[in-house]
């Protein structure tokens, strides 16, 4: 799922206002909503687009029940809504089949832009301690019974105390939500600093406190869910499929957030153990739509029958959005991985200018940045007003950092690093690790050891040769692939040495990283903080980008950040692509109007005709 967790300073168009408060229709952080209060649907939707037909795709892993809030089970792919806040980073853009809705809606080609949803209407006042939401009186649960301000209380008050962990993190700066009617929920600040919170809260899921009356929400729900969103689960076969089926008559269908998107009648959810095999599915008319990314599949796979005859588009879908980090990630929880030293030395020896040409057809950039693909990246040496945030912490900081701009090796793509090798020893002596037999021991004759933990095969083709590397300096390196639900149970207990993982972020980052790299989600089973970042340093530079009151100080909070992030060596930095690669049947059509997002499969429809001709020629073949 990729970040929607959003901060700067908080700019409100007003519907109404008096003198202590402001009302709205939606919450931008970046000057004012594109869209005025009266607009009839975001305009890169085709506001008359049919409804209809069915579409398949495809899932890895496995499934046990419908309850994706908690940290037990493993649950359905498509539940949440295209702006359902959960840990790690809120899904922002395309969303299958989802059945629960949220107060606020994003706009995927505005920058942290959401309007009123559920909520018709959001209210705060000029010190910002609260928002109110006044919840549309039509809004309705699948089963037909109202949504209500105690439902959100109810929602709010049970994902801080049954949820995930991390909900805890990411709602810490909430004193309390209160229902004052029927249809106004009003949450209390513990101060104004958290300028995102507004847009955080207008994310979380609104779920029917009637349905969980007499259920445990902290076990995992092995019955469809009562929900607040287009579909509603049909049929289901855990750990195969599971059927999302529209709701003609939902109550929402007319709204202008909604107008032109969920176009599907059925939305089918096909699980696969491997991806080779839902490859195999797709190729075979299974699967109707993917999303590759895997660089040499998208080179080389597709050159099958229905690709060459156009029964399958392949087209790759530019983006502007910020890209993130994506890495192998060093569990500092281990004693192997505590001195950054070490860390340094192990991702110096990976060789990205050879995986680049030789696994990946020169598809990708590396990623020299926390927040890469945005301003937000940091650059060259920090500048005064960065020195003015970092000089706090001089001491405990890398002296590097202060000194040098921060780089990663470059090599000739020939596989022979030998230059970057001896840097990695010289690193590995300096933290007290030598050579003696051909093995890296430390001074009580202790070879270094470590696993790479995979949920994935695709991913061996990466991490075994970096393995091969790391044994060429005498360390005893394994490659240890398990299957997804084994991998969540793994990493969510932080019981692993180094993982692949993805930092997602937005133009405008903010509780999301309290999630990713501060002191206390280190100790929160289930957050997104594997390396187990705990730093002072980082703590506070993390608080100063979610309270930055402008765009001037949140860049010089998130270049301050970055650079500490980097120099901590916690990831062995890997690659980014600025473009997204998709295939798909020749089922649908979808608007031709570039979006900021790229894709964004939720105002696709299914076009009977093409999928006639479609099915058509494949039955003459």
């Amino acid at each position: 799922m990729r970040a929607f967790l959003l901060l700067a300073s908080l700019l409100l168009t007003p519907i109404a206002a008096h003198a202590q408060t402001t009302r709205t229709h939606g919450i931008t952080v970046l000057g004012t909503p594109a869209l005025p209060p009266d607009f009839k649907y975001f305009p890169y939707v085709n506001p008359d687009a049919p409804k209809g037909g069915e579409v398949a795709v495809a899932a890895i892993g496995s499934f046990d029940n419908f309850n994706p809030f908690i940290l037990r089970g493993f649950a359905a792919f498509g539940l949440t809504g295209p702006w359902v806040v959960m840990p790690g980073g809120a899904s922002a853009g395309s969303s299958i089949g989802h059945v629960w809705e949220s107060l606020l809606a994003p706009s995927a080609d505005e920058i942290a832009t959401a309007y009123g949803h559920i909520a018709q209407t959001i209210e705060m006042p000029a010190d910002r301690m609260w928002v109110a939401f006044e919840l549309r009186p039509e809004a309705r649960f699948s089963d037909g019974v109202p949504v209500t301000a105690e439902d959100v209380v109810w929602t709010f008050n049970t994902l801080r105390d049954k949820g995930r962990p991390s909900f805890r993190v990411m709602m810490a700066d909430v004193a309390d939500a209160q229902a004052e009617n029927p249809h106004r929920v009003v949450f209390h600040f513990k101060s104004n600093e958290n300028r995102q919170l507004p847009l955080i809260l207008g994310g979380i899921p609104v779920l029917p406190k009637h349905f969980w009356d007499g259920r445990d929400f902290s076990q995992p729900l092995t019955t469809p869910p009562v929900g607040s969103g287009p579909y509603r689960i049909a049929g289901f076969e855990f750990g195969r499929t599971v059927v999302f089926e529209r709701d003609p008559n939902w109550w929402a269908r007319d709204l202008p957030t909604a107008r032109g998107t969920n176009n599907f009648d059925r939305v089918r959810i096909e699980y696969f153990r491997d991806a080779t095999v839902a490859m195999e599915g797709f190729k075979a008319g299974q699967i109707d739509i993917r999303s590759e990314n895997i660089a040499k599949n998208w080179a080389t796979a597709y050159d099958f029958p229905a690709v060459r005859d156009g029964l399958v588009v392949k087209q790759d879908i530019p983006h502007h959005l910020p890209t993130g980090m994506q890495g192998f990630a060093m569990n500092t929880r281990r004693p192997v991985f505590r001195d950054p030293r070490v860390r340094q030395a192990i991702a110096w020896a990976f060789d990205f200018q050879w995986a680049n040409k030789n696994l990946f057809y020169g598809a990708y950039t590396r990623t020299m940045s926390y927040f890469s693909n945005s301003d937000l990246a940091s650059s060259g040496r920090p500048g005064p007003d960065e020195l003015a945030l970092l000089n706090k912490y001089r001491e405990a900081l890398p002296p590097e950092l202060f000194t040098q701009e921060f780089k990663l090796p470059v090599t000739d793509g020939s596989g022979n690093n030998r230059e970057q090798l001896r840097t990695s020893l010289e690193l590995f002596k300096q933290a007290g690790w030598n050579v003696k037999d051909r093995k890296l021991v430390n001074s009580e004759g202790t070879q270094m050891a470590f696993t790479i933990l995979l949920d994935d095969p695709t991913f061996e083709r990466v991490a075994l040769p970096y393995a091969q590397i790391l044994q060429r300096l005498g360390i005893d390196v394994r490659v240890r692939t398990v299957d997804p639900a084994q991998y969540q149970h793994l990493t969510d207990d932080f019981d692993f040495d180094m993982s692949f993982i993805i930092y997602p972020e937005s133009d405008v980052p903010g509780n999301e990283l309290r999630d990713y790299w501060t002191c206390a989600s280190s100790k929160a089973s289930g957050s997104a903080n594997l390396p187990a970042v705990c730093d002072p340093a980082i703590d506070d530079l993390i608080d100063r980008v979610v309270t930055a009151s402008n765009r001037t100080d949140l860049l010089t909070a998130a270049h301050a950040l970055d650079r500490v992030m980097l120099w901590r060596w916690y990831v062995v930095p890997n690659w980014d692509s600025r473009s997204f690669h998709i295939a798909y049947w020749q089922h649908f059509a979808h608007p031709d109007k570039p979006i900021r997002e790229g894709f964004n499969f939720d105002t696709w429809w299914y076009d009977a005709s093409r999928t006639a001709a479609t099915e058509a020629a494949r039955g003459s073949r």
